[in-house]
């Protein structure tokens, strides 16, 4: 796990900013500096973040409150996408209330065993099937590793 809030809530927010950028809430520039600094682990501020991904932290704070916890815990960052973003999602609540079914899918967060890798692009087996993503956030990623995925990325490896 990422020792700080900061890059870890990005490597799982990042994908979601290709809709961001599509809905032009932020620009090509600002989406290539997010990816850069998701990829090589440089934490943006916290206000940075709150701002470009306010409905994931609507969200959070929303889950925040529900638990006592703060916000920025990297243990409630963690809970948060591998549990409460996917209820999110098939509650149909926010963006997701009339987002396409391929959308929702894409966007929830699943665990998936490494079946195989192709310089950067993993085939992974999940709960759904097969399914190819970017390595890009988990270099280190090998066959065998269980990661968690989101959108069309592998985000980290879980111990299990």
């Amino acid at each position: 796990m990422h020792s700080i809030p900061e890059t870890y809530f990005l490597k799982y927010a990042f994908p979601c900013a290709f809709i961001i950028r599509e809905k032009e809430e932020i620009n090509e520039n600002k989406l290539k500096e997010l990816e850069t600094a998701a990829i090589n682990n440089i934490p943006l501020t916290r206000t940075e973040l709150e701002k470009i991904f306010y409905r994931a932290f609507e969200k959070i704070e929303r889950f925040a409150k529900e638990t006592n916890r703060n916000k920025w815990d990297i243990n409630l960052i963690r809970n948060y996408f591998l549990k409460q973003h996917n209820k999110e999602i098939e509650e149909g609540k926010g963006f997701y209330a009339t987002a396409p079914p391929t959308i929702k899918e894409l966007s929830k967060v699943y665990i998936g065993k490494v079946l195989e890798k192709n310089n950067d692009i993993l085939t992974i087996k999940t709960e759904k099937g097969e399914r190819k993503v970017l390595n890009h956030l988990v270099p280190e990623a090998q066959i065998g590793n269980n990661i968690t995925i989101h959108y069309g990325y592998g985000i980290e490896i879980i111990e299990e």
